[in-house]
């Protein structure tokens, strides 16, 4: 058998993934130079597993059997082996059979079956097959064989079966389906979530590039693993000594007994890759690299960056950094300070993810002299390997972390990190502080795409994804001083009470610049009034229904300037709420705002306390929405008919826009008439499909009067879209029935729309503009009409999981 030419090898089906326990494996393409691996993969296996796969006893591969395994063209006949740290421990392979239709096959050595092999390499191997016409697996299963059997069912493809004899004919069509990408997301989300509570909860760290004298990287993290207590096995790396600030030291790391949890590494960046090398040779599951002079070296750093960002993956670890400042667990059983910074914050219930080291230390210590705590925190500086996404995967899992903080200076992959953050905001807050805007520079060490989206769409994306967006550091401490409360506002109304009438005044205004209403008018009363006056009213608050938090307001009088009093009386009027309690925020004028444990989130200016309360508000409010007028950010499912490629308008789109679902006539536009409305749809190179929703209008667009929502959006969630658009009812004024009448209709016909690329991958733009009723009953018609089909489909997420 022929090989195929070198060009022909399939580099883009190369993937690192993940398995259950959030152990890295490289999938790639199989070549004739796999030969050698694969007879010893072979005598790895056990009777049994080699019978379940021939259907014989087969102890060994012929030199025929490894050449014909091994030597596939990637188009009709096609294998994938997975390796881990260089050794094969799974191949799959397919086999096309002519008619649409291919027989799958795949073993799994048995030290790793049950971890999730056998799913990832039916999804990549699906992938593939789809890129190649084939639209349906086949595969002959000894009935004995359950775990083959059962990784065919809970892929979530429609799997038929049939007794044939001795065996088991299977068959399913291997087009995505809600159900097959809803698993796809499930165990992506349970192996990084599993990925990152390894390297939070170490059992033994190392500690390599750490000198005796005072003032080295490697020095400080290991004085501050010390300091912070750390509950587990310490070790050192020195070539030359026993011992470094009390810990034992070893040689080198295959010096070291036992498993390595995590390995901390400070040493100049060329010495890296062997610190690596090392580390795979003792076992090591994860690593830290403060190290930098890589990306943040520019572009030659940003290719030393890829290589081990590969190096990690093909040893089988995960990577924080490099240029990270560390981690953190605050847990009393794990007490781990694996970072630069000396003093680990107080333990507490807010998970803190950021990729700048240089604000993080400072965002820890404002949370600390904030009385606020944390439950972990990780800094990933260039982020080569874990990313944000990574960590919001743990924290939703993680039953000691409630709220979650995020400083972020770019986004890598956009649409997962909104579909996670859909997901994870249902139940614990996520705020994050927005580092520069949407087509700014970014920092040194990160290659990420841009957008082309201006900074407040990329805002509204996001808040429809519930994320809470800030514009500082300081709003987001203090975000996070009332999100820490655990109560959410119960709706947008708040109650003013207090003893400054000017103060009173200036919320009132203040709320008006909010998306905060003032339930009734403001209470107010003496200077003098004693703490029981703050008591009384609120307690009335939280029994009006229109009051969903208050804002009690508070002037020390010059005879009895402590606010202590007040204080503990707003303590007790929390309390005393009980079910019924809402937010309660403290406007303490000339008093000291830090807050202890137990204490009423407290400030000194109008502004920012109300700022922030809007800030929580408004998710409160997210939260209550039905999940019907949200965004589904689904992965694309496709379908098996293409589309003709091209650019369409006006008449000649027509054709298309039916074959999508669109009903709608094509009238020109009159000068009489109304603008109408311009409903988009577009892929951003960052997002991905966006739809977009506005008036149909060229000073509206300047002046960004739009509603953005990733695609697809639902039928209420268009609804909500045209809601916003301020310029709307202006533009229909001279209509009699007005756009009102219409706004159902064109909100169903924007979400049809926006499915487009969930049915037709291939689509990359919609375009209808002027909008408008039609003249015949309910119907639609449009001036002009544009549809983009592209060659190939476009995803704004791979077909399978990939890392």
């Amino acid at each position: 058998m022929t090989a195929p030419p070198a060009e022909a090898y399939p580099a883009e089906w190369e993937a690192d993934v993940l398995l259950r326990d959030g152990h890295p494996v490289h999938l790639r393409p199989i070549t004739p130079a796999d030969g050698d691996a694969l007879r010893a993969f072979h005598a790895s296996l056990s009777d049994r597993t080699v019978y379940f796969r021939f259907f014989s006893a087969k102890p060994a591969l012929t030199d025929a059997d490894v050449v014909y395994f091994t030597t596939v063209d990637y188009v009709s006949r096609v294998a994938l082996v997975a390796l881990d740290a260089g050794v094969i421990v799974g191949v799959g392979r397919f086999d096309a059979l002519g008619d649409g239709r291919a027989e799958v096959a795949f073993v799994i050595r048995d030290d790793v079956q049950g971890l999730g092999l056998g799913s990832v390499l039916l999804e990549h191997l699906a992938a593939a097959a789809r890129e190649l016409g084939i639209t349906r697996f086949v595969a002959e299963v000894l009935p004995e064989n359950t775990r083959m059997l059962a990784t065919f069912r809970e892929a979530g493809f429609e799997v038929a079966q049939r007794r044939e004899e001795d065996v088991l004919a299977v068959g399913f069509d291997i087009e995505p389906t809600e159900s097959s990408v809803a698993v796809m997301e499930a165990r992506e989300h349970r192996a990084e979530a599993r990925s990152v509570q390894r390297l939070l909860h170490p059992a033994r760290v190392a500690v390599v590039g750490a000198s005796r004298r005072p003032g080295g990287l490697g020095h400080a993290l290991l004085q501050n693993l010390v300091g912070g207590g750390f509950t587990g096995d310490l070790v050192a790396v020195h070539p030359e000594v026993d011992q470094i600030a009390g810990v034992r030291c070893v040689r080198s790391l295959t010096d070291v007994e036992g498993v390595i949890d995590l390995a901390l590494v400070a040493v100049p960046a060329d010495r890296v890759a062997g610190v690596i090398e090392d580390a795979e040779k003792a076992g090591a599951l994860g690593l830290v690299v403060i190290s930098g002079g890589f990306g943040d070296a520019g572009a030659l750093g940003l290719q030393s960056q890829a290589d081990l960002a590969a190096l990690v993956h093909r040893t089988g670890m995960r990577l924080v950094g490099p240029n990270a400042l560390g981690l953190m667990n605050t847990d009393p059983a794990v007490r781990l300070n694996a970072s630069l910074v000396p003093t680990m914050p107080p333990s507490g219930r807010i998970g803190f993810f950021s990729q700048s080291g240089a604000l993080s230390g400072a965002i820890l210590d404002r949370l600390r002299r904030r009385g606020l705590g944390i439950s972990t925190f990780v800094s990933a500086g260039n982020r080569a390997d874990i990313s944000g996404n990574d960590v919001l995967q743990y924290w939703e899992e993680d039953p000691d972390t409630d709220l979650v903080l995020l400083h972020l200076e770019t986004i890598g992959n956009a649409r997962k990190f909104a579909r996670i953050v859909h997901r994870l905001s249902e139940t614990k807050p996520v705020v994050m502080v927005r580092s520069g805007g949407a087509g700014q520079r970014h920092p040194l060490g990160h290659a990420v795409r841009s957008t082309s989206l201006s900074q407040s769409a990329v805002d509204e994306i996001l808040g429809d994804c519930g994320l809470v967006v800030v514009e500082s550091i300081d709003h987001l401490l203090d975000v996070a001083l009332l999100a820490s409360g655990k109560t959410l506002p119960t709706g947008p109304g708040v109650a003013i009470v207090g003893n400054s009438d000017a103060l009173a005044v200036m919320a009132v205004n203040a709320c008006e610049r909010t998306v905060m209403t003032v339930a009734g008018e403001p209470v107010t009363f003496a200077r003098q009034e004693s703490p029981e006056a703050y008591e009384q009213a609120i307690g009335a608050a939280f029994a009006d229904p229109a009051v969903g938090s208050v804002l009690a307001i508070f002037v020390p009088p010059i005879e009895h300037p402590s606010g202590e009093a007040i204080r503990a009386s707003l303590r007790r009027a929390t309390r005393s709420g009980g079910d019924g309690s809402k937010p309660v925020v403290a406007l303490m004028v000339g008093t000291d705002p830090e807050t202890g444990p137990g204490d009423v989130p407290t400030f000194e200016d109008v502004e920012d306390a109300l700022q922030a309360m809007s800030a929580l508000t408004r998710y409160a409010m997210w939260r209550q929405s039905p999940s019907a007028e949200r965004s589904v950010i689904p992965v694309s499912v496709g379908a098996r008919d293409r589309l003709p490629v091209g650019v369409f308008a006006d008449a000649a789109a027509m054709a298309v826009a039916a074959d999508l679902g669109i009903e709608v006539s094509l009238r020109a536009r009159q000068d009489s008439d109304d603008p109408g409305v311009r409903v988009r749809l577009t892929e951003d190179p960052l997002f991905g499909p966006v739809v977009t929703v506005g008036v149909d209008d060229p000073v509206a667009e300047l002046l960004d009067d739009r509603a953005y929502r990733l695609a697809p959006v639902t039928p209420a969630g268009a609804r909500l879209m045209l809601e916003t658009v301020e310029a709307l009812p202006a533009a229909f004024a001279s209509r009699r029935e007005g756009w009102i009448g219409h706004a159902d209709a064109v909100a169903e016909l924007a979400s049809v729309v926006s499915a487009a690329v969930v049915n037709r991958p291939e689509v990359a733009e919609v375009d209808l503009r002027g909008l408008r009723p039609s003249g015949r009953e309910e119907g639609l018609c449009v001036s002009e009409l544009t549809i983009t089909v592209a060659p190939e489909p476009i995803s704004p997420e791979p077909a399978a999981r990939r890392m």
